[in-house]
């Protein structure tokens, strides 16, 4: 299993995800915005993220308010554990209507998952605990890099999508 460092992220992380898949680990120093910009180059520019974690911040939510501008990314399918969308709203205001948010109960510490999907059917993903700020201890992290056709990428970022297409309709 490598080990993955914030330093070395966006250098470690591509290459380690294209050799099909496999696991990693990092010592709570590797962030929710390293993992952004270490994977997001994998697939085109103005992809979708989909993102589930726990909760977001404001520090957060302005970087992906930057990548919108810089127009990186299409649209952001975000699900929280909490209800957090005044903040979302808030935030994002001038790309909201990019932006498709729920939350439901069920996001635990842990089960994030960030992914980049691509006009080509391109994929990049990371499961595992999506943080926002530092927090001493081992984390560990399953990656893919593949074609949404692939059943194992289809498999890692299918349920995200479906939770957020069930959780849209009742809220």
């Amino acid at each position: 299993m490598a080990y993955v460092e914030p330093c070395c992220c966006e250098r470690q992380l591509p290459k380690l995800l294209r050799n099909e898949g496999m696991f990693f680990q990092t010592s709570g120093d590797v962030t929710v915005e390293h993992l952004m910009k270490s994977i997001g180059c994998m697939v085109c520019p103005t992809c979708d993220m989909w993102l589930m974690i726990p909760a977001v911040n404001v520090k957060l939510l302005r970087v992906i308010r930057h990548w919108f501008r810089q127009e990186w990314m299409a649209e952001l399918h975000l699900l929280t554990r909490e209800d957090q969308a005044e903040l979302v709203k808030a935030e994002l205001k001038d790309v909201i209507d990019s932006v498709d948010y729920a939350h439901d109960k069920m996001v635990v510490d842990g089960s994030g998952l960030l992914a980049f999907v691509d006009v080509y059917d391109d994929v990049v993903a990371v499961q595992g605990d999506m943080l926002t700020a530092i927090s001493p201890g081992m984390r560990v992290y399953a990656g893919i890099y593949g074609r949404m056709s692939d059943e194992r990428v289809k498999g890692m970022i299918e349920p995200l999508m479906s939770k957020m297409r069930v959780r849209k309709k009742h809220q």
